[in-house]
């Protein structure tokens, strides 16, 4: 709740309010930690906490609680029915209702009753944390997992490595040298997955926050290998395909009473290693063998990454005279280097590309925010980014023995924007809300670069010819403006009912030219087009009864653009500039039911249909001088639809037993304007998802516990006379099961087995697995 001003005096209120509309106060005596601190939680720390107390009311101690805020006490012990806090919640005081309007839920009876019985009964609080408090948590852990298969598949489904792993599941040091000072240090340390945060908090001062954490995400050595295509698998890709990504940061917090709160942070996030590459390498046609189909994309291919950003930020957070300013500054040096091979990237021809960018991007917003009245909030943004990159690319394609080398020794791209929104949020009458905003976009972009490149034709024409490099000089500009209106819409006074509409419409104007000129040919584009976006939405939620509760809504998607088609595509008679307009329309219809029709029992059924329709008019268009792949017209590009059933139960029919099941089914469908030929067939399958754990606890020091998790799809694909394998078709388990022990008062310890099955018919059984795995867990707390 955010109380912006609190309390002009006792006596004021006693007159101006109503204390017979005041719920009673509730019957039970109050603990705080258990009633009231998750109300406050909830409702009221974050705008009444100690980094940005509003009104200059605190609620995260007892002493500053009572004390009040800018404009007196809110809350008097033992007189509930007196205290201004409690006005505000309950909503008897116009103008001061908390939370306000669009900040957040409206207290329920239960909760102010609650908040009155807390009152009454002293405010009691928790007990304050003694000083010099010292607590450290450790938790080692050590374990083994066996695979029979595919290891690497196992890994990149899992994202751990087979054998030996363990370190520090889990570790935590908390010092509290004072009541309003802390420091905690905690994280946990595995093979290849590493974490360590320090915080330093002086509450009504500052903080001090950093950390570094990494983590190795696998990929598999495969590709799209298919055993319909050929009998035997083609190799894999040599070495251990990882990334390692990590991330280390420190920020500086001054949150001094009645200044402004201030943040100063730097921060560093790299991605290192190779990754496999959803564009395949040919798998080698042998002549010798008439069993093996002729040549097909199904051998794997890989990238190396070396990536690394370093992000130096500041925040600004103020109220002034009523008015909330929020600046965020946000500036990022960027380096990228990346290197693939690829053995077929067109045809015979192997493919050797390097690529390195960096740039700095310096990003600036301030927000302005103001209650000009109970029912009218206004606020309002601007944003300017730029952007200066530069970068260098090298590509050699090999065909017969010869390299071709196309180089760019030096490219660059600059960009600029300018962002503005208004918005508003009104309350004409009790139970409607009406909020609209307007936001304009203008970006302005340019590139060049200059080397030696092969030849245009080269991606279409046979080698050895158009693999002959010749100097080229790139250019393109692009300019963006777009206008955005949104609005939305709710309504609550229907009983136990909440109505919303909301939308967002786009009109965009982008001009774009691009440009390839090349000693021996040229390529010009003008990609200039207009386009228009609708994205509407509108539901309910209603509660009849406490032990139901339904929501449903219905959204529709329209984007509506239009290209220039007073141009030639050049070079001439080929692919690039053809389409005249595109029409992407997306339905979706999602609803929900929970029920709880006795205590330790609920359950929530769910249902989704989205439905996706891409509509293109088009020029007659074709793939090389002798190749027509369109005759044009207006055509039915795409279709994508999908359905999702689902059901979640939770049972707790003893308080020594606790189930949660889950359970999904997704039948998907995609298809396109050219589903009869041999190598385009519709993509369409299931997908069947179960997830279900589950606790019991067997006496007062041991709990037995287990998990399942269930995945299958079927989406292969009868493409396979003259398409490549994209269709895949699995069935994954994962079992886990496990005891805890508690064998003191800061001693404890887990045992968990694992096992993890996955079954690939599309691959031929090349990406099977059987895994298993042991670990154990001991919980140290100290003292």
């Amino acid at each position: 709740m955010c109380l912006v001003a609190v309390a002009f005096g006792n006596s004021l209120f006693a007159a101006a309010v109503d204390e017979s509309r005041l719920p009673p106060p509730a019957t039970v005596t109050v603990d705080f930690n258990r009633d009231i601190k998750p109300i406050l939680d909830e409702s009221c720390l974050r705008c009444h906490g100690p980094e940005k107390p509003k009104g200059g009311f605190r609620v995260d101690t007892r002493e500053l609680a009572l004390k009040g805020g800018d404009n007196g006490v809110a809350i008097i012990p033992g007189e509930s029915a007196q205290s201004p806090f409690i006005h505000y919640v309950a909503h008897l005081v116009e103008d001061m209702e908390m939370p306000p309007v669009g900040k957040g839920d409206q207290l329920t009876t239960a909760q102010v009753a609650l908040l009155r019985a807390w009152i009454d009964q002293g405010v009691v609080w928790e007990v304050s944390p003694s000083t010099n408090q010292v607590a450290f948590t450790m938790a080692p852990t050590l374990g083994w997992t066996t695979v029979k298969g595919d290891e690497h598949k196992f890994r990149e489904l899992n994202w751990q490595k087979e054998g030996f792993n363990g370190g520090a599941e889990f570790f935590e040091f908390y010092h509290q040298p004072a009541p309003h000072s802390k420091f905690l240090l905690n994280g946990h340390a595995l093979v290849d997955d590493y974490k360590i945060a320090l915080t330093m908090d002086k509450t009504g001062f500052g903080f001090v926050h950093t950390g570094w954490d990494q983590y190795r995400k696998y990929y598999d050595v495969y590709g799209g290998y298919n055993t319909i295509l050929t009998p035997a698998a083609p190799p894999p890709l040599p070495g251990d395909l990882h990334l390692d990504i990590g991330s280390a940061w420190i920020d500086f917090g001054l949150t001094l009473p009645k200044w402004p709160r201030l943040v100063l942070g730097y921060e560093y996030d790299y991605t290192r290693g190779n990754k496999s590459m959803t564009s395949w390498g040919a798998y080698p046609f042998n002549p010798n063998d008439p069993s093996i189909i002729p040549e097909r994309n199904i051998a794997p291919t890989s990238k190396n990454i070396d990536e690394g950003a370093h992000l130096i930020k500041f925040d600004f957070d103020a109220a002034i005279h009523g008015v909330a300013i929020e600046d965020r500054f946000r500036g990022q040096f960027y380096q990228l280097n990346t290197h693939y091979t690829n053995l077929a990237a067109r045809g015979p021809v192997a493919q050797n590309a390097s690529q390195k960018t960096s740039y700095f991007q310096g990003a600036n917003s301030i927000r302005l925010e103001k209650k000009f009245y109970n029912w009218l909030l206004g606020s309002a943004g601007y944003l300017y980014s730029q952007l200066n990159a530069d970068g260098n690319f090298t590509n050699t394609a090999t065909y017969a023995g010869a390299p071709y080398t196309g180089t760019l020794p030096q490219y660059t791209l600059e960009r600029e924007s300018h962002v503005f929104n208004v918005n508003s949020l009104v309350e004409p009458f009790g139970g409607l809300t009406f909020s609209a905003g307007v936001q304009s976009e203008w970006t302005r972009e340019t590139g060049f670069g200059n080397g030696d490149l092969h030849r245009l034709p080269f991606t279409y024409a046979a080698p050895p010819l158009y693999l002959v490099t010749t100097p080229t000089a790139l250019n393109s500009d692009h300019d963006e403006n777009s206008i955005s209106e949104l609005f939305a819409v709710r309504y609550n006074q229907i009983p136990f009912t909440l109505l919303f509409a909301e939308g967002r419409l786009q009109q965009q104007k982008i001009g774009q030219s691009d440009s390839d000129i090349q000693s021996t040919d040229a390529y010009l584009d003008n990609i200039d087009f207009t386009g228009n976006r609708t994205d509407l939405r509108a539901g309910f939620t209603t509660s009849p009864w406490r032990t139901v509760s339904f929501t449903a809504h219905y959204r529709w998607y329209d984007n509506d653009s239009q290209y220039r088609n007073n141009q030639p595509p050049q070079p001439p008679g080929t692919y690039p500039g053809f389409i005249r307009s595109l029409d992407i329309q997306t339905d979706e219809v999602e609803a929900k039911l929970v029920l709880r029709p006795i205590h330790w029992f609920k359950t929530t059924l769910s249902y989704q249909y989205l439905t996706t329709d891409s509509r293109t008019d088009v020029n007659p268009a074709s793939g090389g001088p002798v190749n027509t792949d369109s005759p044009g017209g207006s055509i039915l590009a795409g279709e994508s639809d999908s359905q999702t059933y689902s059901i979640a139960l939770t049972f707790t029919p003893r308080p020594r037993f606790f189930l949660d099941m889950a359970f999904a089914y997704q039948p998907s469908s995609t298809t396109t304007a050219v589903n009869g030929a041999p190598a385009i067939v519709p993509y369409q399958g299931d997908i069947y998802s179960v997830t279900a754990s589950g606790t019991y606890v067997l006496n007062a020091a041991t709990d037995l516990f287990g998990s399942y998790t269930f995945s299958t799809a079927d989406f292969a694909q009868n493409n396979y006379a003259a398409g490549q394998p994209v269709g895949i078709q699995y069935e994954q388990h994962a079992v886990q099961i496990g005891l805890a022990r508690r064998l003191g008062k800061n001693v404890s310890a887990q045992l968990r087995y694992g096992f993890y099955k996955y079954d690939e018919p599309s691959s031929g059984g090349a990406d099977n697995y059987i895994a298993q795995s042991v670990f154990g867990v001991i919980s140290l707390k100290l003292p």
